[in-house]
């Protein structure tokens, strides 16, 4: 599948092309397709859809859209366009299937011809770019911020390609053909001046040197007039050469005429014959232009230096890195530098920050290779070493010196104070188009005084620290570099070991990627062994990669720069000891991600240091802020942190660390689990280890948030539990899990986590611990519908609970076996369960239990057909639950009154009862009960004849389920789409 954007929005089906006729799905797939690189969440395209008028039902309105545009596209199956939480993401089989990425790569590959001195090609591919426009992009599509944002940058980048086209034109010889269109060009874009210059300079080659003047006078008066300025210096100074008849502004010289000048001076003809074939150079070049291919002309500039002598442009650029791959969203994002500069009033600068490895650098130099058209005045380098082990940061002073130089100032005008070389430098660039490449920064403060003070130059910074000091006060925008994406990780490879030995090896190739966790450094040094082994299968260099404790000896090259392990351990040797030491301890951590309050469990701090120690090993990308307050690392910095620690922490001291953040997940999740179930019986634990800072939420809609935030987390902590020599919290904390991953719908996890528990509490030979695992592993079963399996675990629970003599804790698993005949549809087998449980409450004196065992045994009587007693248990359970000061029991027996009177047509008040349980739900944050709710309450009210407030209340509580990933929500899904019209 193709589509097109340049112009009205099109998808091509194979045989032709056609539009999306409905504007909010031709929106949407608009904004998917340019924010193509990253999932969009659903708010962000509500906003596009709608902006401040957002409906209520936005959320599912969407999911609407999406279906319907998978439809239109032939993608059911959601390969095209793919749902990715916490959105959605348009997955295109080709860079190309977009016309616009086309356009951009056309584009670049033209500017690298034209800067090669190809112009001919360069013409050809950049007219071949702008072929693809049909219109102003996106021209049917209802704009939202994104959608409009890329129709301006594509806009910019249309004018770019144009001049780059135009400027290839004139070094061919075009340029009397060039005039039409340009002054078309400068109607259309009067504020343009680069187009301005082209115009001038096309005129002036065609012999029209007063209309070239005349077009100046034209442009000086329009920005006087619009904007109150000057024409740039630039332009000024062409006008100026034409003024002098300056015999460069010519054509440029072909290979010929330069070899013959070269001969002619080896022969030693004198100095006025040199000046004669210098004033008939242009009618000479007219001459032989159709028989000698020409080359681009050097770009006027003020590479002239203070004294008015010609200096040679800088061009310090160290070669772009072989076999680069990737990285397609970050350098969209560097093209705009250019533009950036020349609009701003001030240098546009950009930090790519990220982590050791992630090719900063490869990425900077790349980027700046392409870019030079754009800074005809030269392009500086320079590695400031901000993390070298040895040498330490070079001094801010030594680098601008180096700068100078290399603009051809005179060593005796560098003045030795940093603070006068800093402005020197400032002076020495004003007025000038250049790039400045600032490679490998400490931060912000080494970097501030290199910057150039005037507009029309570009600075890229890579660094491992954030640099954010620069975005505040100098408006750098920040580019932090990840692991790459899984598809670039593979170019990446293709490109250093051949597209055909990559292809023969998918599924090598694809554990590959894992192994080095998409880092580039590591998929570098990898391939570079494999290339090394030609006759070598990849699976063999897999294979030396699985070992996790061999792995970074793997992926060392043999030299600092090409060695994993060394290049991170020059981040590592910068920090602080209790810096260094939080870092070793991460690689304890089970987790795929840590928050601050389980790191200063780990380490034994306060939330306050822990917090500062992430915020510092963020700062210099050893770890990544991948969501507010949680951090996490990669694969191979994890291995290098599990090897520090074991190297210098010892066997006691990692112990007593892992104790910590295990009595911290646990003790924080039974807190939290008190506020989703708080009738649940549980049994005691010994109290948290000094150091371990529990976390206990407020309520019930806090108990969820921290559980959303942390069950993957807890996962990862209960598997590891048990090997590491702690049963007891293998099997305590999935209890605490137990009702958040029930109400979360996460009923795989909570089956599995329950196998884990019931073998660490026999190991442990906790009897009862192991009751309470299988009665909890027979509730699982029942949400999976594996009913045999449940009564089986229930039946062994209540085995082991009667030998122990506990009624409360039978009484919590003959309710559990009653929930699963209701589930069969055995209500009186159910009711007989009941019944008994009612019994064991009243017998230790349980209010709240024999409320909830009231209003289970009303709905039993109500599913047998007799309504009336089941009206009077559930109206006495509710006494009890108000008397008892209950609320979430409450709203469970308003849910219970609810279905009681729909089931006898009272469908009034069984709208009231399910309002009044929602509300409760809603009082006391439980999302999901709220959405039951909801679901139930929309089929009263269907049944009312209110066939709009029924789909209102279908749509919020398919709102709810979304948002928490449950499946109840294709159930509700499915009503919406059987009652729609």
């Amino acid at each position: 599948m193709r589509f097109r954007i340049l112009g009205p929005l099109e998808v091509f089906d194979g045989t032709h092309w056609r539009g999306i006729s409905a504007a909010k799905p031709r929106t949407l797939l608009a904004t998917l397709l340019v924010q193509r690189d990253v999932p969009v969440p659903t708010g962000r395209l509500g906003a596009e859809l709608w902006g401040e008028r957002e409906p209520k039902a936005a959320a599912n309105l969407i999911q609407q859209y999406v279906m319907r545009l998978r439809r239109e596209l032939g993608d059911r199956q959601g390969r095209l366009l793919v749902t990715r939480p916490p959105g959605y993401q348009m997955v295109l089989a080709d860079e190309d299937d977009l016309d616009a990425a086309a356009f951009a790569r056309l584009g670049d590959s033209g500017r690298v011809a034209l800067a090669a001195g190809d112009a001919e090609r360069a013409a050809g591919l950049l007219a071949e770019a702008l072929a693809l426009w049909r219109g102003p992009a996106l021209v049917d599509v209802p704009t939202g911020p994104m959608v409009e944002a890329e129709a301006a940058r594509l806009a910019e980048q249309r004018l770019d390609v144009l001049q780059a086209r135009v400027e290839a034109d004139l070094a061919c010889g075009r340029h009397a053909a060039l005039v039409p269109e340009l002054r078309q060009s400068v109607r259309e874009h009067p504020l343009r001046e680069g187009l301005w210059g082209q115009l001038m300079l096309a005129l002036y080659r065609s012999g029209r040197q007063a209309e070239a003047l005349d077009a100046y006078r034209e442009v000086h008066r329009l920005l006087a007039d619009e904007l109150s300025i000057e024409p740039s210096a630039p332009l000024c100074d062409l006008q100026l050469r034409m003024l002098r008849g300056d015999p460069r502004l010519g054509l440029p010289a072909t290979e010929a005429e330069a070899e013959a000048e070269a001969e002619a001076e080896a022969e030693g003809q004198d100095q006025g014959e040199r000046e004669g074939e210098a004033e008939s150079e242009g009618d000479a070049r007219a001459r032989s232009k159709s028989r000698r291919r020409p080359r681009p002309e050097p770009r006027p500039s003020v590479e002239a230096s203070r004294a008015g002598q010609p200096s040679a442009a800088p061009r310090q650029l160290p070669a772009a890195v072989a076999g680069f791959a990737g990285r397609r969203a970050e350098l969209r994002l560097l093209d705009k530098l250019p533009a950036d500069a020349s609009a701003g009033p001030g240098p546009a600068v950009c930090v790519i920050a990220g982590t050791a490895g992630a090719g900063k650098t490869s990425l900077a130099l790349h980027w700046a290779h392409r870019a030079e058209p754009h800074f005809p005045d030269g392009q500086l380098y320079v590695n400031l070493h901000g993390f070298a082990p040895a040498t330490g940061p070079m001094s801010p002073g030594e680098a601008i010196r180096g700068f100078l130089e290399a603009l051809s100032v005179p060593p005796e005008r560098i003045p030795d104070a940093p603070e006068a070389r800093a402005a020197l430098l400032r002076t020495e660039t004003a007025g000038r188009r250049l790039l400045f490449v600032l490679d490998n920064a400490a931060d912000a403060a080494q970097v501030r005084p290199l910057l150039p003070g005037s507009a029309g130059c570009a600075v890229v910074v890579t660094s491992r620290g954030q640099l954010t000091g620069l975005a505040v006060t100098d408006g750098a925008v920040l580019l932090s570099l990840d692991v790459l994406p899984r598809e670039e990780a593979r170019e990446l490879l293709a490109a250093r070991l051949g597209a055909d030995r990559v292809a023969a090896e998918p599924e090598p190739v694809t554990e590959l990627i894992d192994l080095c966790a998409r880092l580039p450094l590591a998929l570098a040094v990898t391939a570079a062994r494999a290339v090394g082994r030609p006759g070598f299968a990849l699976s063999a260099v897999v294979a030396e990669l699985r070992d996790v404790r061999g792995r970074l000896e793997a992926l060392d090259a043999g030299e600092g720069v090409s060695s994993v392990r060394t290049v991170f351990s020059w981040s590592y040797r910068r920090l602080d000891t209790a810096t260094a030491r939080v870092f070793r301890l991460l690689g304890l951590h089970p987790g795929r991600d840590v928050a601050a309050p389980a790191v200063a469990a780990l380490a034994g701090l306060s939330v306050r240091e822990a917090a500062a120690a992430l915020t510092a090993l963020a700062r210099v990308h050893l770890i990544a802020e991948h969501r507010p307050g949680r951090y996490s690392f990669h694969d191979l910095l994890r291995a290098y942190a599990t090897d520090l620690t074991a190297a210098e922490d010892t066997e006691a001291a990692r112990t007593a660390a892992l104790h910590r953040l295990l009595d911290h997940c646990l003790h924080s999740a039974r807190a939290a689990r008190r506020h989703l179930a708080p009738a649940r019986g549980e049994v005691p634990l010994p109290p948290p280890v000094t150091g371990s800072v529990p976390r206990d939420p407020e309520g019930y809609e806090e108990a969820m948030a921290w559980f959303e935030a942390e069950h993957a987390v807890l996962l990862a902590v209960a598997d590891a539990a048990g090997p590491a020599g702690f049963d007891g919290h293998a099997w305590q904390l999935p209890l605490a899990m137990a009702d958040f991953l029930h109400l979360s719908g996460r009923w795989h996890d909570w089956v599995s986590t329950q196998r884990t528990a019931i073998v660490a509490a026999r190991q442990q030979g906790d009897r009862a611990g192991t009751a309470l695992c299988h009665c909890e592993s027979g509730r699982a079963a029942i949400r999976m519908r594996r009913y045999e399996e449940a009564h089986r675990e229930l039946l062994r629970a209540l085995e082991l609970q009667r030998g122990l003599g506990d009624l409360t804790a039978q009484a919590d698993t003959l309710r559990t076996l009653a929930w699963s005949y209701e589930q069969q549809g055995d209500y009186r087998a159910a009711l007989q369960r009941v019944e008994q449980v009612l019994e064991l409450q009243r017998a230790v004196g349980n209010l709240a239990g024999q409320a909830g065992a009231l209003n289970n045994i009303g709905w039993c009587h109500t599913h047998l057909g007799d309504h009336e007693e089941a009206l009077a248990r559930c109206r006495e359970a509710l006494r009890l639950h108000l008397d008892g000061g209950s609320p979430l029991g409450a709203a469970y027996t308003w849910e219970t009154l609810g279905f009681i009177h729909h089931s006898m047509g009272q469908y009034a008040e069984a709208v009231d009862s399910y309002r009044q349980c929602r509300d409760g739900f809603r009082r006391f944050g439980n999302r999901y009960g709220e959405a039951d709710a909801l679901h139930h309450l929309g089929g009263s009210l269907r049944m009312t004849g209110d066939q709009e407030a029924a789909r209102d209340a279908w749509h919020a509580a398919l709102a709810i389920l979304d948002e928490l990933e449950h499946p109840d929500a294709d159930v509700v899904r499915e009503l919406l789409l059987t009652t729609a019209g």
